[in-house]
């Protein structure tokens, strides 16, 4: 379950940027971009999960300032999206789809790698990512 929580965290901050983002190029482009890089880090280091959860730190201490510079973005693209609820719709069309499409990669690796849920490294690395776009 602990994986899961890491995928909710991850879903949280791409959900939040979604609902105050504006389109294409946007910051919810730029967390998406995010949580699929961690995903890949994750994929492509799925036999050593220590080093997947080294690199998944580095990642996210490399780029907090832009994270956190999306988030700032973000919040001040919310009034746009509460004034035009069509365009808000539209937007949450696509991102459900893109958003579906990582849950299931998400899914295949937790099928492929034992112990990826309880590993500690990884999920404190992306909850410090979470907990870093929430402040």
């Amino acid at each position: 379950m602990q994986f899961i929580t890491f995928s909710k965290g991850l879903v949280i901050a791409a959900t939040t940027a979604f609902l105050m983002a504006c389109g294409g190029g946007s910051p919810a482009d730029k967390m998406m971009g995010y949580q699929e890089k961690i995903l890949s880090i994750l994929e492509s280091n799925k036999s050593d999960l220590d080093k997947a959860a080294a690199e998944i730190k580095s990642y996210i201490e490399s780029n907090k300032d832009e994270m956190k510079a999306a988030m700032g973005e973000m919040v001040k693209m919310t009034e746009e999206l509460k004034s035009d609820p069509e365009k808000a719709a539209k937007m949450m069309a696509e991102f459900g789809e893109k958003q579906e499409a990582m849950q299931k990669r998400m899914e295949e690796l937790e099928k492929e790698v034992p112990g990826i849920k309880e590993h500690e490294g990884i999920r404190d690395a992306t909850m410090a990512m979470t907990k870093m776009m929430m402040e």
